[in-house]
């Protein structure tokens, strides 16, 4: 038996072909590892997403980032 693609299974593939990969897109738009230096002592610090990447763990690492640029450290990479 031979399964025939009608337009409308092929517009579906289509979008759910192009929603995919938007999806992954942007995901990888937000960096997810940051490296930060405090000049004056050339001590280093790392902020991590962490491996689920949910919102939560965005939070957290933003949290983590605000929180060595308070006590005076640079942003020094962000991958």
């Amino acid at each position: 038996m031979t399964m025939r693609w009608n337009n409308g299974m092929r517009y579906l593939a289509a979008l759910l072909v192009a929603s995919a990969v938007t999806g992954c897109a942007s995901f990888q738009e937000e960096h997810s590892h940051t490296m930060l230096i405090d000049y004056n002592t050339g001590e280093t610090r790392t902020c991590e997403v962490g491996k689920l990447r949910t919102a939560v763990s965005y939070e957290r690492y933003r949290d983590c980032i605000e929180d060595f640029k308070a006590q005076g450290y640079t942003v020094w990479s962000s991958y």
